[in-house]
């Protein structure tokens, strides 16, 4: 167990004082305090290695990541040439004293401010304090060290709040709290009474441990979707080898919870199929045992494991990876099944769907009679349906869930005979965002929709309601502005297209003269929604902001948007959702029609109050 910092150091160093020097070789445990007078220009401490040079370096400076200044610790290891950086933001942690605390436990780095933990990272290698010295700057005031891992005074919930932000009053759209955090790779599992959500905890979008992400698992959890509670890590990385901790799936059998997930190795070896168990689906102990595939399979890729049981109490694993061919590898779910959970035996692979790249973060359930594989390509997930659990697997219409920015939505079951998925709204370029549920919808057919989960709906305040009125515009585009509103709302409106291969929507945008802005645009004839920038290139409407097969535009149908700072989240006569970033202001409103007519009505539009229905605890 990590000690604490009333541990005597065994050093302490004073601003001005004499020359330090420690001869502590490698080491793989060590822990500074700093204490420093506020923010200042350039570094702050450095202890160096006279033969390695610097190897813990605090410092102020200007952080991409953060596109601010922010306060900088740098550490290096004998692993990599390249440190790990850890910050926190000037303007979030206050330019007036503090001190910060650099706890490093070999497999773990940690930056503490005041007590509170503002950044984490997951090193390889030793620290090394060969003949190293100790320099302070103008800034810094007092510097303790140890030689072992200790922890700090924690810091006051009211600090940690001022420091990382307060919970949201919605789970909806919620990340974790911090500078760099993310909600990665969802995994609901619902026990009959709780629904669990297990997710990959991220920082710096699958940056940390240089690019190997250091994902662990993280959990959420409910009982009936309005008071949320936040638990320990339930999986983490626990040993310098392990490079992260992947997406996988949850088991409950006989009281005990199983954690399936591939650990992705450091040194490029295959990962490894393992779990974990718990007896209350919160505190995991991991098994270290491995599940063997044969090298029919390409083993550097094995992952995302997920276990279900058929109605002849066979559990079945399937797990991504790809066929090794001569020629082109080809993507696949492979197929293990097991009478225990422990003892895995292999199959022929259970689907090889012909995409370009694997088919990742599966999910399989029975609903109704009818059975439903899902799978991620491209980070969209896509889905397939049977009456038989074996196939053949049945193409819909429209086999995609909402649009690629809600990336690899997993489900689980909940009360009433609900289904819910979970996945999260990705940013450009990075892995990584906010967490986003959606109800699960299925047709008498066994077609799946999608809609908004009724607890999770935005708290609203002031109401406004307008008049219907007819928008004409068959030779060109006409619009009709209604008013300038908060940065976020909930309108609502039913329209009608009094021409079927024609354009209407609504428009958003900071300026009353919607020179910039984002259009959501609904083209019935192409059965198609889409959210794009006023004045897009048409090549810029595609698939990324997009859906299709979308029925009922050519009739009377309701649309909901809730109009967020960052993104739009829509949904269309309640059975199709569509997510999507946005850049810029969005207080104006408009409606609008190109080649056509169409007529508005029941129009709504809601204030977004921070006081949603959730109630968040941790």
């Amino acid at each position: 167990m990590n000690k604490h910092e009333t541990t005597p150091a065994a050093i302490t160093a004073e601003y001005g004082g004499v020359p330090i020097k420690l001869d502590w070789g490698r080491v793989r445990a060590i822990s500074v305090a700093l204490d420093i007078g506020g923010q200042a220009e350039g570094a702050i401490a450095v202890i160096a290695s006279a033969e390695a040079g610097a190897r813990l370096r605090f410092y102020n400076g200007f952080l991409n990541e953060h596109k601010e200044q922010s306060l900088i610790a740098e550490l290096f290891t004998d692993a990599k040439e390249t440190p790990l950086v850890l910050s926190a933001p000037w303007h979030r942690i206050g330019s007036s004293k503090h001190t910060v605390h650099l706890q490093y436990l070999g497999h773990a780095v940690r930056l503490f401010v005041d007590g509170v933990l503002v950044d984490e990272d997951w090193p390889l290698g030793a620290i090394d304090l060969s003949d190293a010295s100790i320099q302070m700057y103008t800034a810094a005031e007092r510097l303790r060290i140890w030689n072992e891992a200790v922890s700090p005074e924690p810091g006051t919930p009211e600090l940690e709040n001022r420091i990382l932000g307060i919970e949201p009053a919605t789970i909806q759209y919620w990340r974790p709290k911090g500078f760099n955090t993310g909600v990665g790779d969802c995994m609901p599992y619902f026990d009959g009474e709780t629904f669990r959500l297990y997710y990959l905890f991220d920082r710096r979008g699958h940056a940390s441990k240089w690019g190997l992400g250091a994902h662990q698992w993280a959990q959420i959890s409910t009982k009936d979707f309005r008071s949320w509670a936040h638990h320990p890590i339930a999986v983490g990385i626990t040993a310098e080898e392990e490079g992260s901790i992947c997406t996988g799936s949850v088991f409950l059998k006989d009281g005990v919870y199983y954690a399936f997930y591939a650990v992705r190795a450091t040194d490029g070896s295959p990962a490894r199929l393992t779990w974990a168990e718990s007896r209350d689906g919160i505190h995991f102990e991991k098994t270290n045992a491995s599940i063997r595939m044969s090298d029919r399979y390409l083993l550097s890729s094995v992952r995302d494991p997920h276990v279900y049981q058929d109605n002849q109490g066979i559990y079945h694993m399937l797990v991504t990876t790809s066929l090794v061919h001569e020629v082109r590898n080809e993507g696949c779910l492979a197929h293990l099944v097991s009478a225990n959970l422990t003892d895995w035996e292999e199959l022929e692979p259970f689907i090889v769907p012909g995409y370009h790249d694997e088919p990742e973060c599966s999910d399989f359930f029975e609903w109704n009679g009818w059975h439903y594989l899902i799978f991620s390509n491209d980070g969209q997930a896509h889905y397939r349906y049977s009456r038989d659990p074996e196939g053949p697997w049945l193409r819909p219409a429209m086999d995609a869930f909402d649009c690629v920015q809600w990336r690899v939505p997993k489900t689980a079951p909940f009360h009433g005979g609900r289904r819910i998925a979970a996945g999260f709204l990705s940013e450009p370029g990075r892995y990584g965002g906010e967490l986003v549920f959606r109800e699960i919808l299925q047709r008498a057919d066994g077609a799946l929709g999608l809609g908004f989960v009724p607890e999770l709906r935005e708290g609203t305040g002031s109401e406004w309601t307008f008049d219907d009125f007819t928008v004409d515009a068959m030779s060109g585009f006409n619009a009709k502005t209604i008013g300038s509103f908060d940065s976020e709302y909930v309108v609502t409106f039913e329209v009608t297209a009094n021409y079927p291969n024609m354009y209407f929507g609504f428009s958003l945008s900071d300026s009353p003269r919607f020179e910039q802005g984002y259009d959501v645009r609904f083209e019935p004839s192409a059965r198609k929604a889409g959210i794009h920038r006023i004045h897009a290139s048409s090549l810029q409407e595609d698939e990324f902001a997009s859906i299709y097969q979308v029925e009922g535009l050519k009739e009377r149908v309701a649309i909901e948007a809730i109009i967020k700072e960052g993104w739009i989240d829509l949904c269309v006569g309640g059975t199709r959702t569509l997510i999507s970033r946005t850049g810029g202001g969005n207080g104006n409103l408009r409606f609008f029609v190109q080649f056509g007519s169409a007529t508005f009505e029941r129009i709504i539009v809601k204030e977004i109050t921070t006081e949603g229905h959730n109630r968040v605890r941790r």
